[in-house]
């Protein structure tokens, strides 16, 4: 994955992201949008073929950076889970 700051303010954010699926984004956004202090998570593809890849994150107070890294670890552990909790049953 390649990632690049489009913009950063005090209270926001905007990554262009390249060479990842969409879903990883979609789980970001939906771990940020559970956290109070988030305004706003979007994710947004530019064009199917390039697989580029708009995450734009507004906070109340919070730095937006730290907001987004701890969104993609929590993202991370529930992928873990969900690996555990599959894994037996694709083994049958």
């Amino acid at each position: 994955m390649r990632a690049e700051v489009l913009s950063a303010k005090e209270n926001e954010l905007e990554l262009k992201l390249q060479d990842e699926d969409i879903s990883v984004m979609y789980i970001i956004q939906h771990e940020l949008l559970k956290e109070k202090g988030v305004d706003f998570a979007g994710v947004i593809l530019k064009h199917p073929l390039t697989r580029e890849y708009f995450i734009r994150v507004v906070t109340r107070k919070r730095d937006p950076f730290e907001v987004i890294q701890e969104a993609s670890a929590k993202a991370s552990e529930v992928m873990k889970e969900l690996s555990v909790a599959i894994r037996p049953t694709l083994r049958k």
